[in-house]
């Protein structure tokens, strides 16, 4: 029994494996024999089917330049008053008129800034204008008294004492007169800065007393800041300090504005323990009717190279990656004066290369740059149009279409952030 058992079971194991693979030979007969791809057949009559080719590819492109080039490196600051005073009285008296506002422009020597009371120095001047007139009365008498006494001494009527007693009284009347008219012009002067004007042209940007207000010489009235020019103190490492000359012309970004401005090196600061290692540059600035106000921050862009000629393209049309940089040129296709460079007077039937390039020099917003490769010196030359808008997405030799902005766009708006956000968001037609 023990012996049956084992063969029954193998039998039935074969007999299972059997059935497997009859089974799946019939199945690989099925497929084989009714799924086999079927053999096109080609009608010499019917046109050749053409590969459809891809797509051309939207850009933006900017024109390669040859010119002069340095290198540019930003240093960043803030922008400081030129003038900032605070106001206060000389003199002692109640401020009676107090027409000022924080924020109020003001024009130097013409606005009133306060009005102390005038009554008590008034009533002082008209007191020593009267002694005035009684000393003069006195001391015209005692000049008048002294030639007397002088001719008297000269046929001895008087003596010697009473000659030098009579000289001596008219020197004291002089002296009192003096004083007197000392005292009165002192008072007309104390009187005149009662009336307390504006310095300079400016803004009031704090009011330290009130209408009203008893005021002792030398309390703060209101401070102010000077309008017209400001400053945009930058810090410059010790590196480059010694490029930078006193006059310069140097442009200066206000990141706020995302304006770019020109001005000239007022001073260069030879200590500064705020900065180690760097030194205060002051750049003089017009302050575009206010639009430029203290505490913004500023951007000074140095040249720390000697300018070399290059050819010249936008940031934008420098691919950097950690292998190489890389410029885009759009060129002509094939079939039309073999690959050459498209430049401004051909139409936008473009063809797009890429030319292996080592950077040279940086400016503002353009690189200098020096093509690696033969073929790249004869694509990347002045004229050329480089892409600058789309270069991430493109293969070499694929068809390309060029995309403008209409300059209309373009009016009206800040040079450097209004321009690229219309730059990034806006499409002619859309």
């Amino acid at each position: 029994m023990s012996t049956s058992t084992p063969r029954s079971i193998v039998l039935l194991f074969s007999v299972a494996l059997t059935c497997f693979l009859i089974g799946a030979g019939s199945v690989g007969y099925y497929v084989l024999a009714f799924y086999q791809p079927q053999q096109q057949v080609v009608n010499p009559n019917e046109p050749e089917k053409k590969t459809v080719a891809r797509p051309p590819s939207l850009v933006r492109v900017d024109t390669a330049r040859k010119e002069l080039i340095n290198t540019i490196r930003p240093f960043y600051g803030k922008l400081l008053e030129v003038q900032l005073a605070r106001i206060s009285t000389e003199v002692s008296g109640l401020v009676v008129t107090l027409p000022i506002e924080v924020g109020q422009k003001v024009k130097g020597g013409e606005t009133l800034i306060a009005q102390i009371d005038k009554t008590w120095l008034e009533l002082t001047i008209a007191q020593t204008e009267a002694e005035i007139k009684i000393l003069e009365k006195q001391y015209a008498f005692q000049l008048s008294e002294s030639e007397r006494v002088e001719s008297l001494a000269l046929s001895r009527a008087v003596s010697e004492s009473e000659l030098n007693n009579q000289r001596t009284l008219v020197e004291q009347f002089r002296q009192n007169l003096e004083k007197a008219n000392i005292a009165n012009k002192e008072a007309k002067e104390k009187l005149k800065r009662t009336t307390i004007l504006a310095p300079f042209d400016g803004y009031i940007i704090r009011r330290d007393t009130g209408l009203g207000e008893l005021l002792a010489p030398g309390t703060s009235i209101a401070e102010i800041v000077s309008l017209g020019f400001i400053d945009a103190r930058v810090a410059v490492v010790e590196e480059y300090i010694n490029r930078i000359k006193i006059g310069d012309e140097m442009p200066i970004i206000i990141n706020e504005l995302g304006i770019k401005v020109v001005g000239k090196v007022h001073s260069i600061v030879p200590y500064d323990l705020m900065a180690p290692r760097s030194f205060p540059v002051i750049v003089r600035l017009e302050d575009r009717n206010g639009e430029l106000k203290v505490g913004m921050s500023a951007t000074a862009l140095v040249a720390i190279t000697d300018p070399n000629e290059e050819i010249v393209v936008s940031k934008d049309a420098v691919l950097i990656k950690p292998d190489g940089s890389t410029v885009w040129v759009a060129v002509k296709p094939p079939t039309q004066n073999n690959n050459s460079t498209m430049t401004d007077d051909d139409s936008t039937t473009l063809m797009a290369k890429p030319v292996p390039v080592k950077i040279i020099a940086e400016g503002i917003n353009t690189y200098g740059v020096e093509p690696e490769t033969e073929e790249g010196q004869i694509l990347l030359v002045a004229g050329a149009k480089t892409v600058i808008e789309g270069a991430e997405r493109l293969i070499p030799d694929q068809p390309i279409q060029i995309e403008e902005i209409d300059p209309k766009l373009l009016e009206n708006l800040p040079p450097v952030t209004g321009h690229k956000i219309i730059k990034q968001k806006t499409r002619i037609g859309k």
